[in-house]
């Protein structure tokens, strides 16, 4: 089963919650699996990769972007609070797109993902352990003009640990999982990936961030 013909959406930020600093870029390599459980009790799962970029634009925000088989994401961050305090507050809004394809691989609209995660780091020494609820507004634009738009809007969170290993490079496992909060299918089409039924979209990731990132306070 691949995710990029059944519509898979990244539901987390897979990052830390502080920002990088003026100037500081930092890639992300971030392979995992993404399912969906549903009723009856059942789970269908395929493996995800997708490559992060993120730079620091100011001391308190980054810009950045994400690609891969969630699709092709762009991404803001700004952090509330002092960079020095031991609980880090960020806002961390995105909007994603991908091509909805069918199982013949035949193109048959596209699937607009948009997030608003609140990211909370506590810091542990050099590590940072990351807690991010959010909202999503996940909408299906159909090809066919014929085709009524669909959208669903959902709410989760994901959780993970930012183990820094060295100046450069950071691992963080992180687990995320999305809930609907409308009965509305997002997908009017039986073979996608993200026609939940009720279900509930669950990620688990291991990123690999390289670069300098954020200076400990």
């Amino acid at each position: 089963m691949l995710c990029l013909t059944q519509g898979c959406v990244a539901i987390s930020s897979v990052q830390t919650a502080d920002t990088l600093g003026r100037g500081r870029l930092q890639v992300g390599v971030e392979p995992g699996v993404a399912g969906v459980v549903h009723a009856p009790p059942g789970l269908s799962a395929a493996p995800v990769a997708d490559v992060a970029v993120r730079y620091g634009v100011a001391d308190r925000v980054d810009v950045g972007g994400r690609f891969g088989q969630s699709g092709l994401e762009l991404a803001l961050k700004a952090m509330l609070t002092p960079r020095a305090w031991p609980l880090i507050v960020s806002l961390a809004p995105s909007a994603s797109g991908q091509l909805r394809v069918s199982s013949t691989l035949e193109v048959t609209g596209q699937i607009l993902n948009l997030a608003l995660p609140l990211l909370l780091g506590l810091r542990l020494g050099p590590h940072q352990l990351v807690l991010g609820p959010r909202l999503h507004l996940l909408a299906s634009l159909p090809a066919d003009p014929n085709e009524a738009a669909t959208r669903r809007f959902a709410a989760g969170g994901s959780l993970g640990v930012a183990l820094r290993v060295s100046r450069a490079v950071t691992v963080l496992p992180e687990l995320a999982v999305l809930a609907p909060l409308s009965p509305q299918p997002l997908l009017a089409t039986p073979d996608t990936f993200s026609q939940l039924s009720g279900g509930v979209l669950v990620q688990a990731r291991l990123a690999f961030l390289l670069g300098p990132g954020a200076e400990p306070p």
